[in-house]
């Protein structure tokens, strides 16, 4: 099987032989393939010159999709220059309440604890917003949805349990419910600790999680224990990566192939990008222990 038919096997409910790879971001192109940084007058230059970049993720990494990110015009594109070599993922960021800024953080407290029905209100207007680009997003081509609500901190999530399940679950179950209605996967990516919340965001059917975020505490070996048929994806940690050792990355490797992992619903991936910055040699050697423990 390649990576797209390992990813698509469980995006329709199997468990493939070996868990498939790719990743929401990468931004060390210039590192790791030697491609200087764009220089293009326009936004669909842009949007092109980065699916080359993935193009070449799918060619020779055997990536199994591609962010075809939030924009559908963006998604449109992606899908016609990658077509049936890879899946193609669609972005939805805005359709619930999640970390606000800085700048943000006390009018939404405040508003939290003073003005609830305008703060259910705006929720209401963020949803159907979300549900409309869902529905662009598959008249141009995405292949599966990936929700991108940051819900926790470090040690809690953002907001308590009783107020995620006021201001938050109703409105991510009627986005999940709307993925369904277009026969769509959708998963869920969170940076953070979720363990609070973990039940209620299983409970609104959302189809995966990624990142399970080794610091926030998240260990895929209890998420696992936990929801055994849900697709996970991430836990390699990111901020280790930031170093180049070979000893602990690979150990991490490991550990998320073993308990994600090998012959469950597990995509392998950083526990959230890669990003600007990161050693080429780190995300190197993260794929050469992964594709040293394939099958055969």
């Amino acid at each position: 099987m390649t990576g797209p038919q390992r990813l698509r096997a469980i995006l329709e409910g199997g468990s493939p032989d070996y868990p498939p790879h790719w990743e929401l971001l990468f931004d060390i192109e210039e590192e790791f393939f030697g491609m200087e940084p764009g220089e293009e007058e326009t936004i669909p230059a842009g949007w092109a010159r980065k699916f080359r970049v993935y193009e070449r993720l799918v060619e020779e990494y055997d990536w199994a999709a591609v962010p075809g990110g939030y924009d559908p015009e963006q998604l449109g594109l992606g899908k016609s220059m990658i077509g049936d070599r890879a899946l193609v993922a669609g972005y939805e960021g805005d359709g619930v309440f999640w970390m606000p800024s800085g700048g943000d953080i006390m009018d939404f407290v405040v508003r939290l604890f003073e003005k609830p029905d305008e703060l259910h209100a705006q929720a209401r207007e963020k949803c159907e917003r979300a549900k409309q680009s869902l529905v662009r997003l598959a008249d141009r081509g995405a292949d599966f949805f990936v929700l991108t609500y940051d819900f926790g901190f470090n040690d809690a999530p953002f907001v308590s349990p009783v107020h995620f399940s006021e201001f938050v679950a109703p409105y991510l179950s009627e986005i999940v419910e709307k993925a369904h209605d277009l026969r769509m996967t959708a998963i869920l990516h969170s940076d953070g600790c979720l363990s609070e919340i973990l039940d209620q965001i299983y409970a609104t059917g959302v189809d995966g999680y990624q990142s399970v975020d080794p610091q926030g505490h998240m260990d895929i070996r209890e998420v696992r224990r936990d929801y055994p048929d849900w697709i996970l994806m991430g836990n390699v940690a990111c901020n280790m990566l930031q170093e180049t050792d070979e000893e602990k990355i690979r150990d991490s490797v490991t550990y998320c192939m073993e308990h994600g992992g090998i012959g469950h619903r597990y995509i392998f991936s950083t526990s959230n990008c890669i990003f600007a910055g990161m050693p080429s040699e780190s995300y190197r050697i993260m794929l050469d222990e992964y594709a040293s423990r394939r099958p055969g």
